[in-house]
């Protein structure tokens, strides 16, 4: 995960959230926001390009996390992503719709004996069975826009999370900021290592592992999450668009 606060930089977040080439408003062209089920590994199509074009543009020109000269093809891929799902948030700008938000849910699950980042980065033996929450991003200049998408974004990452079923073995690298966010709105939250610089992450950053249970209880009530549909293609619209 990245943190969530508005990050000081001379990037404006209008120059990294990139233009989604897919009519997602068609449906209620009246809504303001929408949050997409993107399913699980690499897709091609215009809802997952926009994906990774957000993910590239945040880390490459935002954040300094990664440079270009060591993404293959010039773009954020890499090789968790082919066992991830991940979730997409959209704003309809009336002309265009942009990309503001995503995360992925990387899944550790039956024989894949690969580790989880939080594993390999923290040594902690995780074994199989486990998720790891990861690449979250979201750039919207207002703080109450900011922390709305957040809400959404997570309500549809623990429903992912509660069908899997692994609700004690949900791990995520977070900075130190973002772990107070997601106390603050509710999200159970364990640190299991201390807080260590990472030069994969270039800051410092804490290992914690997330509790659906709870979380889910802060945000709607387990029964209300468990209710959300987040199967692949699945579209969650709220909010009113500004003319």
């Amino acid at each position: 995960m990245a943190a969530s606060k508005i990050p000081k930089t001379k990037v404006r977040n209008a120059d990294v959230t990139p233009e989604v080439r897919a009519d997602m408003f068609a449906e209620s062209p009246g809504s303001r926001f929408a949050v997409l089920s993107l399913g699980h590994g690499l897709r091609a199509n215009a809802f997952y390009t926009a994906y990774i074009e957000l993910r590239t543009e945040v880390y490459t020109k935002q954040t300094g996390m990664l440079s270009t000269n060591d993404l293959a093809y010039g773009v954020d891929i890499d090789d968790d992503d082919d066992r991830s799902s991940a979730f997409l948030v959209v704003e309809n700008r009336a002309s265009h719709a942009v990309a503001v938000a995503c995360v992925r849910v990387i899944e550790r699950l039956g024989s894949d004996n690969r580790p989880l980042p939080a594993d390999a980065l923290y040594g902690l033996d995780l074994g199989s069975e486990c998720l790891e929450v990861s690449r979250y991003i979201a750039r919207l200049d207002d703080r109450s826009d900011q922390a709305d998408v957040l809400r959404e974004l997570l309500r549809s990452t623990v429903a992912h999370i509660r069908q899997h079923g692994t609700d004690d073995r949900v791990y995520a690298i977070v900075e130190r900021p973002l772990e107070r966010v997601l106390r603050i709105m509710g999200i159970g939250v364990t640190r299991i290592a201390d807080p260590i610089w990472l030069d994969e992450y270039q800051g410092v950053n804490v290992a914690i592992r997330l509790d659906p249970i709870v979380s889910a209880a802060n945000l709607g009530g387990l029964r209300e999450i468990d209710e959300l549909d987040v199967a692949e293609g699945a579209i969650r619209f709220w909010g009113e668009v500004k003319r």
